[in-house]
């Protein structure tokens, strides 16, 4: 969602910058031949295919229905983040809007390529949040989200990609920061394929970037052995097996993709990354934690520990010695658990499909919800913990092997049984403590038989008349009849949707040397949108950070969609950088274009205070960042206003009587200024012919990151600067597409 966060996490796309120079007087065309089929990004080699996009984000289509229990009569808050809002507090917000019953929330969103999930919370009229988290299919390009129950409002499930996106709302985990992993710097490299045998009291590492198929030998005897996996480590044939005390790390870069991972004696498992495992196993006090994304087919916990703070999805979880503990503090979702003299601790919310139990011993923390579809118990404590939620939907069934269920000795916890069968056992359930048990389908005691006991001041009441108000949490999937007060709507008046970079070379049509910092600015929208979620005002706030060029730069932006005459006025916070080589008109817009263009600066140099064409903090020293604001007002509001939106571009003084040289992103189309007969010229020899934005070989001429982004120094390759930049081009985008997060 995109830290080295996991997301985790976690998150991204390139979009497109637009500037847009004036010069002073026309000269005639000049460009120079194209070097023939040379390369100027990976001279030493790599063909770039002609169908890369070079994005780090894509626009997606996006519905959400609310499940609306006040028929119509109040907005529900819609806001859709990159990551988990309660869990991470730098989690970007993409869009939000509001919805009710007969008003779906229908937009648009940029979302960073490399994310897999988007993160929906729902703020209801009581004023009670509920977080959903949504995968992502690559290959799609639109998201629906369908109204739910709201019995599973909050919830968080992990579900297969469709092109129509339904989600079961689930809860968030508490807030937990994972500590940092830090790999010993005599870490031996592991790569390739080969067949690793550990030596004791050593550690090994599987770097960043690098992608591992081979086999470690981990249980031959040594000890205090540590493996780290801040790569790749793909093996899925492979069970591998950790012997006395020795210790498997998967970092926040790292993923892991094993049959199985099994620790013999003492030691353990720990992932930050995201590890993918048919088969889980501990044995003799081993420790398992996650703390980013897990799925196991079957995860066997014997004599161990497994405890959750991240996501995890397992389809077959079993337990069966008094020494085992789970653990859950983050969304933890099983389909079948089998636990016989366990220990289960639902700390955050839990949801287990079918959970069988016999001698266990479960416990829901207080704010928390223990949310199961069937429950088959015998000889099994459940202690709830006050304001604590259990919540059976369909059926609980005690047998023979007498159960007890208690609540808090002060405040109250609540158990929502649809349906309770004792199949006429003596004695099979005891309910005890603060507890209220919501049930109207429960076995009924006989004359002479007693099925079940209610001790004072543990009560039962019909299903649909629970009286016990718990305020709604991160976990407990909004409470139980949490009034939060009087219904008001949620509205959304303003939208920030964080910051992307936009980075140049100045070259236009001829190649550049591919430090992309002869122009670099920082770009953030807020938006400000209507009771129908129609954007009727945008503040774009940008930083100038860079001008690595020797002539001189104009800077500006087409937004792509909108006339130039639905745009009311625009106020630029610096007018003097403005409106002298662009000229605009009485609206603000520069004249003479159908698509609305507003200027960033008519000169960058000399908005830094530069009369030279120095190069300007791309080298020693920095100058101060330059912040601009730019105000635009709509006579008609917009549809939708994103990232996609700002078309981003630069001008070079290089005028030509056809026209200005304008530089945009790859795929995005220039204005009606730009010197079309150039680029009929050029198409074929200096320029793609598909593109007029790419060269010959395909390279782009800007790139957009969604962070803000560390620039290479001057003279210095992004290839060079960016270890995984490469890998990302030629990959198509498929792989590392998180390249502009790790900076040599």
């Amino acid at each position: 969602m995109y830290k080295g966060k996991r997301s985790n996490l976690f998150l991204v796309s390139l979009v497109a910058i637009s500037v847009t120079a004036a010069s002073c007087s026309k000269v005639k065309d000049l460009y120079e031949e194209p070097e023939a089929g040379s390369s100027t990004l990976f001279p030493d080699g790599g063909n770039v295919s002609g169908d890369f996009k070079w994005n780090s984000a894509k626009s997606m289509d996006i519905r959400i229905a609310v499940d609306d229990i006040f028929n119509g009569q109040y907005f529900y808050r819609v806001e859709i983040f990159d990551n988990d809002p309660m869990l991470v507090a730098g989690a970007n917000l993409l869009a939000a809007g509001q919805a009710k019953k007969g008003q779906d929330f229908v937009g648009k969103l940029m979302l960073p390529t490399m994310a897999n999930y988007l993160y929906l919370r729902e703020t209801s009229p009581l004023g009670v949040a509920s977080v959903t988290m949504i995968p992502v299919d690559a290959a799609k390009n639109s998201i629906n989200v369908t109204a739910n129950s709201s019995s599973n409002k909050a919830s968080i499930t992990r579900e297969s990609s469709n092109s129509s996106i339904s989600t079961t709302k689930a809860t968030t985990a508490n807030t937990f920061s994972s500590p940092t992993v830090v790999v010993p710097n005599d870490a031996i490299v592991i790569t390739g394929n080969t067949a690793v045998t550990v030596e004791a009291n050593k550690s090994y590492v599987i770097k960043s970037g690098t992608t591992f198929t081979g086999t470690i030998n981990a249980n031959n005897g040594t000890s205090n052995v540590k493996i780290y996996v801040q790569g790749t480590w793909k093996n899925s044939g492979y069970e591998f097996n950790l012997g006395n005390n020795n210790n498997l790390t998967v970092t926040q870069t790292g993923s892991l993709n094993l049959i199985n991972v099994t620790q013999n004696t003492t030691g353990g498992f720990v992932n930050y990354g995201t590890a993918s495992l048919s088969k889980m196993e501990t044995r003799n006090n081993a420790l398992y934690v996650n703390y980013g994304i897990l799925d196991a087919d079957k995860a066997d916990i014997t004599n161990g520990s497994f405890t959750n703070y991240g996501v995890a999805t397992i389809q077959n979880l079993s337990s069966t010695t008094n020494g085992t503990v789970i653990r859950n503090e983050g969304t933890l979702t099983v389909k079948n658990a089998t636990l016989t003299n366990a220990v289960l601790e639902a700390v955050c919310h839990t949801t287990i499909q079918s959970l069988t139990t016999n001698g266990a011993k479960i416990s829901v923390f207080s704010g928390a919800l223990l949310s199961l579809d069937k429950l088959d118990a015998g000889g099994t404590a459940l202690n709830l913990e006050a304001s604590a939620i259990l919540d059976v939907k369909t059926l609980a069934k005690f047998n023979s092997q007498a159960s007890t269920m208690k609540g808090p000795s002060s405040g109250q916890a609540v158990a929502r049984l649809k349906k309770v069968d004792v199949n006429n056992q003596h004695m099979a359930i005891t309910y005890s403590g603060n507890l209220e048990v919501a049930c109207s389908d429960h076995t009924a005691n006989g004359q002479w038989n007693t099925y079940y006991v209610l001790n004072s001041p543990a009560k039962l009441v019909a299903y649909d008349k629970s009286t016990v108000v718990i305020a709604g949490t991160a976990c407990n999937a909004g409470g139980n009849n949490a009034t939060g007060g009087n219904p008001n709507d949620q509205t959304v008046t303003e939208v920030n949707l964080g910051t992307y970079s936009y980075a140049f070379e100045d070259n236009w049509p001829n190649k550049g040397d591919y430090d992309m910092n002869d122009f670099v600015v920082d770009m953030n929208i807020s938006k400000f949108q209507n009771s129908a979620n129609k954007v009727t005002k945008v503040v774009l706030k940008g930083k100038l950070r860079s001008v690595g060029a020797s002539k001189r730069l104009a800077a500006a932006i087409q937004l792509d969609g909108v006339p130039a005459g639905n745009v009311k006025s625009v106020t630029y916070s610096k007018k003097e950088l403005v409106g002298s080589s662009l000229t605009l008109a009485a609206n603000g817009t520069e004249t003479g274009q159908a698509n609305a263009v507003v200027s960033i600066c008519d000169d960058a140099h000399k908005a830094f205070g530069v009369t030279d064409t120095r190069f300007i903090s791309t080298q020693n020293g920095a100058y101060t960042p330059i912040d601009v604001i730019i105000t635009i007002e709509f006579t008609t509001a917009l549809d939708n206003f994103t990232y996609s939106t700002l078309n981003m571009f630069i001008v070079n003084y290089a005028q030509n009587i056809g026209g200005r040289n304008e530089i945009h992103l790859v795929g995005y189309a220039a204005t009606d200024k730009i010197n079309k007969s150039l680029i009929s010229r050029e198409s074929g020899k200096l320029l793609s012919g598909t593109d007029p934005f790419k060269t010959i070989n395909n390279e782009p001429f800007a790139l957009a990151v969604p962070v803000s982004f560390q620039y290479p120094t001057e003279g210095q390759k992004i290839s060079d600067a960016y270890p995984k930049f490469k890998d990302w081009v030629l990959s198509g985008g498929l792989q590392n597409a998180d390249w502009y997060l790790n900076k040599k």
